[in-house]
């Protein structure tokens, strides 16, 4: 589904923060490079300004790589001052670019797209433009190569990705930055239940920790919070569409390892053409959901082992 608008199509600009990862952030922009649409696209590169001298050199690295990028309509650098943080700069960077484009897609600089990325993000962004429920589009899917829906893209109410996003500005506007009405969690276990997704995961440790420790400064979960708290949904591809290379302890939230639980490479070789022309999250996706959340958020099977022997052991010499 294509919208024209002054007989050209409808795309929307691509937004990427950046800090002090070049390596990471040449592979982002190649792949994104290499995506059908690519020159059509209007790229923004947030670039946010070095928190300590050790970073400064890198920062530099990345602004002048940016200068030399090509294969897009535009390239943009917003080259930050000072120090924003990632959430800061997320929020100020998407309110900004939304709110001229009515629309916007959002990467941030470890993750490597499928050249039928932009495709799908923007065909989802005409598609679902004038449904309030559906909050944004994600490029990333929870499923595997073992999952055997039959369709190519589901709707789902995980709606706080950060493994690549799309959304609105009609939508981007309830944006809750203080979730002040988060504690009623505390008190309804109910609804800490459903934004636990049937207590697969602690999603309410992590607003916990966002609304108590300081340390803590987490721009997803809060929109995770304004969209569940408006029933909404996102549009998924069955099959990822984004890769996260950010898994070698260089990144602020992924951590370091070989086989990192969250990815599932770029499974689709094919553009994405079937689209939910109901919305809303079907009953077979919530269950695969639950598994894949599970499955992810436990350790895997050599660490299960090791618990499970070292508390038998601890047992018996207690």
């Amino acid at each position: 589904m294509e919208n024209v608008v002054n007989g050209r199509r409808k795309i929307a600009p691509v937004i990427l923060f950046t800090y002090n990862r070049p390596e990471h952030t040449k592979r982002t922009i190649e792949a994104l490079a290499a995506n059908e649409l690519a020159e059509e696209t209007e790229l923004y590169i947030f670039s946010d300004a070095a928190k300590k001298e050790a970073d400064a050199a890198k920062v530099r690295e990345i602004r002048e790589y940016a200068g030399r990028v090509s294969g897009f309509l535009s390239v943009t650098l917003v080259a930050r001052e000072e120090n924003y943080g990632l959430a800061r700069n997320v929020i100020e960077g998407v309110t900004d670019i939304v709110n001229r484009y009515g629309r916007v897609i959002v990467l941030e600089d470890d993750l490597v797209t499928n050249r039928f990325f932009l495709r799908f993000m923007n065909d989802g962004l005409n598609r679902y433009e004038k449904e309030q429920r559906v909050t944004g589009i994600t490029g990333f899917s929870h499923f595997g190569d073992e999952i055997g829906l039959p369709y190519e893209s589901y709707f789902h109410t995980l709606t706080g990705t950060s493994w690549s996003w799309a959304t609105w500005a009609d939508r981007w506007k309830y944006f809750d930055e203080e979730c002040s009405d988060w504690t009623d969690m505390v008190s309804d276990a109910k609804l800490r239940k459903r934004f636990n997704y049937d207590n697969t995961y602690d999603f309410y440790k992590i607003m916990k920790m966002q609304q108590t420790d300081e340390k803590t400064n987490s721009w997803a979960i809060r929109w995770y919070w304004t969209n569940f708290r408006r029933n909404a949904y996102i549009l998924s591809p069955t099959k990822s569409l984004v890769s996260n290379e950010g898994w070698d302890g260089s990144g602020v939230h992924c951590g370091k390892s070989k086989d990192p639980l969250f990815n599932h490479g770029l499974k689709t070789d094919h553009p994405i053409a079937d689209f939910p022309k109901e919305i809303g999250e079907k009953k077979e996706v919530h269950r695969a959901m639950k598994r894949a959340l599970i499955r992810e958020s436990q350790p895997n099977m050599l660490k299960r082992i090791y618990h499970v022997v070292a508390r038998r052991n601890y047992i018996g010499k207690s």
